[in-house]
């Protein structure tokens, strides 16, 4: 009998070819390029980006494998959205694979994501305002995940790593459980001035818009502000992506996990 093909079997069966752990970077590149797609142009806004990293595979895996990973890994997710392990397969796979124990690098469990996420309280019901909830070391962003189903997908999410790697699980597993009011950003969560880039999620427009310049990240300038009391945070209408408004300033719903 023929196996049950998975995200991970298929992602396996590139071995041969490939070293993983950068595929693995550049699916990840691939796909969030994808769902940053132009409607006046039909092409993704980082068209450059994405073509450069196709380039590197073979027709075949281009247009046949990594289409077919990334099905498998949306159905994945979808079947796993209330099981008690969470539906974190990209960062499962990651860490099974490719987690740099040696480096620190760990990956916190799923339910004490739940009881870290249950431990801030509830919303206050009389607060009009989105609640702004931040994991400043967000690896493939389950504690975010367990944030959004504690409080509510309504609500804004944020986090920072300072592996790209994971940077990009997260935004990837945010938006694509639905999560449209976030920014993830690749810097040291303990140096305000540090800003590579970030990424936020949208519903309108929809996709996953890569952030270059640290002035128009809205979590570049509330994170700085957190270490300059006296600093004020631009309002996120400064990023198209962003509809809504929030309170400038540093005393905000600002949540630290």
């Amino acid at each position: 009998m023929k196996s049950k093909e998975t995200f991970a079997s298929l992602f396996d069966s590139l071995a041969y070819r490939y070293d993983l752990r950068p595929v693995f970077d550049d699916f990840l590149t691939m796909t969030i390029c994808s769902f940053s797609q132009n409607p006046v142009t039909g092409k993704s806004h980082d068209e450059d980006l994405y073509m450069e990293t196709i380039g590197r595979y073979d027709k075949e895996v281009v247009q046949n494998l990594f289409p077919k990973m990334l099905a498998l890994l949306i159905v994945e997710m979808e079947d796993r959205y209330d099981s008690s392990l969470g539906n974190d397969v990209l960062g499962e796979f990651y860490e099974l694979n490719f987690c740099r124990k040696g480096a620190a690098q760990f990956f916190t469990p799923w339910h004490i994501c739940e009881f870290m996420a249950s431990c801030l309280g509830d919303k206050d019901p009389e607060l009009d305002e989105r609640l702004r909830v931040i994991d400043p070391t967000c690896g493939s962003g389950r504690t975010l995940l367990a944030g959004a189903k504690h409080f509510g997908y309504q609500e804004r999410y944020f986090g920072i790593d300072i592996d790209h790697t994971c940077v990009k699980m997260t935004v990837l597993n945010l938006f694509l459980n639905g999560i449209f009011h976030a920014e993830v950003m690749w810097g040291d969560s303990l140096s305000p001035d540090d800003f590579k880039m970030s990424y936020v999620t949208s519903f309108l427009p929809f996709g996953i818009f890569r952030i270059k310049q640290k002035e128009n990240s809205h979590l570049w300038h509330m994170h700085r502000a957190a270490f300059e009391k006296d600093e004020v945070v631009p309002k996120p209408e400064i990023i198209k992506p962003f509809r809504d408004t929030a309170p400038s300033g540093s005393g905000s719903q600002l949540q630290l996990f």
